[in-house]
C-alpha cells in the first residue's frame, strides 16, 4: 500500500456509514442547548483489559450565548464503540427533537 493510499485511508469514513456519536446537552446555568459530534475513530481513547479494549471520550463544551460555563461528558463505549454509560456535569442530556425545537 502507497502513502497517498494510507492517507487516504486515514482520513476517509469508517466501513459502514458515519461513525459519529452525537450529543445533545443543555446548560444548567443559561439553558443553552448545545450539539457535538463525537468521531467514533479518532475522538476515543482506548483502555486495554484482559477481557477486552473499550474505549473513553472526555468532552468539555462551552456555549456561545452568554454565561461561558464549562460541561462536561464522560462516555465509556464497548468494543464494537456502542456507547455504554455517560455522565454529566454542569449541564443536563437532551434529545435531538428538544434541541432541533430551540433551533426553529
Amino acid at each position: 500500500m502507497g502513502f497517498l493510499e494510507k492517507l487516504k485511508k486515514l482520513f476517509s469514513a469508517a466501513p459502514g456509514g458515519e461513525a459519529a456519536y452525537w450529543l445533545y446537552v443543555q446548560c444548567d446555568r443559561c439553558g443553552e442547548k448545545i450539539r457535538s459530534r463525537v468521531d467514533l475513530y479518532h475522538d476515543l481513547s482506548a483502555i486495554y483489559e484482559a477481557s477486552g479494549t473499550t474505549y473513553f471520550c472526555r468532552k468539555v463544551l462551552i456555549g456561545q450565548q452568554r454565561c461561558y460555563q464549562k460541561i462536561e461528558v464522560e462516555m465509556w463505549f464497548d468494543q464494537r464503540r456502542q456507547l455504554t454509560e455517560r455522565k454529566i456535569h454542569g449541564g443536563q442530556f437532551i434529545s435531538e427533537e428538544t434541541f432541533a425545537e430551540s433551533q426553529a
